[in-house]
């Protein structure tokens, strides 16, 4: 009994555990069902390119416009000038610079269109020369050449005797037994314009049949009376010329634009001798300084700019004359109005300087 009673157990146990097998794998096999495996598929690998990283174009710079103006130029022109220019230039879409010098190599570094010099600026021609597609304006020079892309603003030829025929008006009006005379420069084109028209003028004021201003007192000798020297002289020679003149007892001298330097005019004032020019003096000889018929560029600049900027070249404005830097203790201001009214005929055309002609000095 026993031993049947264990195999029934024993049997039982076995088909106990045989349903559980059964059923562990009915469930394996529905998770399986339910949750497949994911199948593995190969994904493209990611390629990293380079790009390149967009840079900006540069905006060109503008042209540029120069106001050329060297160490030695008048600075109450070239401070006038820049006031002007730094307003203009910058409507007209250019930079502005000012420069002491230039030379044609500049103009293979930098894009320059317009160009205002004054002097002295010794390679003025050569730098038009160099560049024909830029626009020179030159304002005071004497003897330039004639080019297409070059304007000028100076005095000229014709105002030149002006100044001279005033000059020599004024100096015999102011002077004791007309003692006057002339420092010219010899190699000057304009040497003979300028002598010219200092005589003519100081024989206006004091007319005379023989040409000259005969003194009342000794010494006797005829004035007005004229020493010329080369540009290039010594300033040795420049003062054996004032004292040919002093030795002569002249007491007024017109001293030609371009003669000498401010040590002749220096020189000139300490041997007391009174003097008329050009351009503003040394302030150390104002008490000898009668007065300046200076050529004044700013009012023709004024008045020409525009049509210059606007494509107008080469063309020659006259700069119109003025008399400044008065010393009222050698020119009253009634001798002042005088050589006023003398100028407004002059460039009026009521008075003739007689350069080139004679002068008819009996009206």
């Amino acid at each position: 009994m026993e031993n049947g009673y264990y195999r029934i157990n024993k049997n039982l146990i076995v088909f106990v555990v045989g349903m559980i097998i059964l059923l562990v794998s009915a469930c394996s096999l529905n998770q399986q069902e339910q949750y497949p495996m994911p199948s593995l598929t190969s994904q493209p690998m990611m390629t990293l390119t380079q790009t390149e990283t967009p840079t900006s174009t540069p905006t060109p710079l503008p042209p540029v416009s120069v106001l050329l103006a060297p160490p030695e130029a008048d600075k109450v022109i070239v401070n006038a000038l820049q006031e002007r220019l730094s307003t203009w230039i910058p409507l007209e879409g250019l930079r502005f610079q000012i420069l002491p010098s230039m030379d044609k190599d500049d103009f293979k570094v930098e894009q320059y269109k317009v160009i205002i010099a004054v002097p002295p600026v010794p390679n003025m021609n050569s730098l038009v020369l160099a560049a024909p597609e830029v626009k020179f304006l030159a304002i005071g020079f004497d003897n330039l050449i004639q080019a297409p892309n070059l304007s000028t603003i100076a005095a000229g030829e014709n105002l030149l005797d002006e100044q001279a025929f005033l000059a020599g008006y004024i100096a015999t009006m102011i002077t004791p037994d007309w003692r006057v005379g002339m420092i010219g420069v010899a190699d000057s084109p304009l040497v003979d314009t300028a002598r010219k028209g200092f005589i003519n003028g100081a024989l206006f004021y004091c007319p005379s049949p023989m040409g000259v201003c005969n003194p009342t007192y000794a010494p006797f000798y005829e004035y007005p009376l004229y020493v010329e020297m080369n540009k290039d002289a010594s300033e040795a020679d420049w003062r054996s010329a004032a004292k040919y003149l002093k030795g002569l007892a002249v007491e007024t001298v017109y001293v030609m634009p371009g003669a000498g330097s401010d040590s002749l005019l220096n020189y000139l004032a300490e041997q007391g001798i009174n003097l008329i020019g050009g351009k503003t003096p040394p302030s150390n000889i104002k008490d000898h300084w009668v007065a300046t018929l200076g050529f004044s560029p700013l009012d023709a600049l004024d008045d020409y700019w525009q049509e210059f900027i606007g494509g107008s070249v080469s063309k020659n404005v006259a700069i119109p004359i003025e008399i400044c830097d008065i010393n009222q203790d050698l020119l009253s201001p009634g001798k002042q109005r005088l050589a006023e009214e003398v100028l407004a005929d002059l460039t009026a055309g009521y008075i003739d300087t007689g350069v080139g002609a004679k002068l008819n000095t009996e009206e």
